[in-house]
C-alpha cells in the first residue's frame, strides 16, 4: 500500500459502504462502450493432436480458475466421437493499459494481455513444446479486463462511473475472436475521483491506482479485487462467469 492512496476524507467502514452502490445492465453494443478490436497477429502453431491449449494472460488465480471451469465444461468432442482435453497455460502478460483503464483502455488491454501471451508462447521453445506434450490441435487464449466507463448510465438514469468485466476470446488456429461484457456495479464516487487524481500511465485513460486500492487503502477489510461484494453485494467473479457463459466460444 502506498502511503498517497490513503486520504483522511475517505476513511470509512465496510458497515458504512455495504450496499450503497447497484448492479446494472450489461452495455448496449457500441463503438463507445465496445471499441472494434484490432486483428490480432497470425501465429503458425503446428497441430499436434485434437486437444486444446487455453493460454491464460494473467497470474490472477481467480480469473484463471473461471476461465478454466467455463472452457472445460463446454469442451466439444473431436469427430470421432473421442473426448478432447484442455490444457490451461498460464502466460503472465501486460495489458499496456495502466492498473486502472478507464472507457476504450478496458477492451484494448483485454487484446494487449492476449497479443502478448501468444507472442511469448511464439517465441518460446520451452512453451511451445507444450504443444507437442499435450497433443494440441487448436491454441486458444482468453483475457478478462475489468474497466472502469466514466460516465455511463446508472440506476435512474443518472450517469455514474460504473465498473464493467471485459471477457474476450481468440482462437489463434482459426483467427475467430468473440467478445463479451459483464453487468457492471457502480463504483462509489469519492473513490473512483480520488483513484483518477492520482494520475495516469502513458495515456488519459491508463490509470496508474485502480479504485480498488484506494478502497483497501482507507477501508479495512475491504478486498481491493472485489470491493464489489461489500458495495453491492455481488461477486465480481460471479458477474464475470455469467458473461462467460453467455459466450459462444470459437472452437
Amino acid at each position: 500500500m502506498q502511503q498517497e492512496w490513503i486520504n483522511p476524507s475517505l476513511t470509512s467502514t465496510v458497515s458504512a459502504l455495504r450496499n450503497t452502490e447497484t448492479i446494472v445492465p450489461a452495455p448496449a453494443a457500441t463503438t463507445t462502450t465496445t471499441p472494434a478490436i484490432p486483428a490480432f497477429p497470425t501465429f503458425a502453431f503446428p497441430s499436434h493432436g485434437p486437444n486444446i491449449l487455453l493460454v491464460i494472460p494473467t497470474a490472477n488465480a481467480d480469473k484463471t480458475r473461471i476461465l478454466t471451469t467455463a472452457f472445460t465444461s463446454h469442451l466439444p468432442t473431436t469427430n470421432g466421437g473421442s473426448a478432447t482435453l484442455l490444457h490451461p497455460l498460464t502466460v503472465p502478460a501486460s495489458s499496456n493499459v495502466g492498473e486502472q483503464p478507464y472507457n476504450g483502455a478496458g477492451p484494448a488491454g483485454a487484446h494487449n494481455r492476449i497479443a502478448n501471451a501468444l507472442q511469448t508462447l511464439a517465441d518460446s521453445a520451452g512453451q511451445r513444446a507444450v504443444l507437442a506434450q499435450h497433443g494440441i490441435g487448436t491454441v486458444m487464449a482468453a483475457s478478462i479486463e475489468n474497466y472502469i466507463q466514466e460516465g455511463a448510465v446508472g440506476v435512474g438514469g443518472e450517469a455514474r462511473p460504473v465498473d464493467y468485466g471485459f471477457v474476450l476470446v481468440h482462437n489463434a488456429s482459426t483467427g475467430r475472436t468473440v467478445s463479451a461484457v459483464s453487468r457492471g456495479v457502480t463504483v462509489p464516487r469519492a473513490y473512483y475521483e480520488y483513484a483518477r487524481s492520482l494520475g495516469t500511465d502513458g495515456g488519459e485513460d491508463y490509470g496508474r491506482v485502480t479504485a480498488g486500492e484506494v478502497l483497501t487503502a482507507n477501508v479495512p477489510g475491504m478486498d481491493k479485487a472485489n470491493w464489489h461484494q461489500v458495495v453491492a453485494d455481488v461477486s465480481r467473479y460471479d458477474l464475470l462467469t455469467e458473461a462467460i457463459e453467455g459466450l459462444e466460444i470459437p472452437w
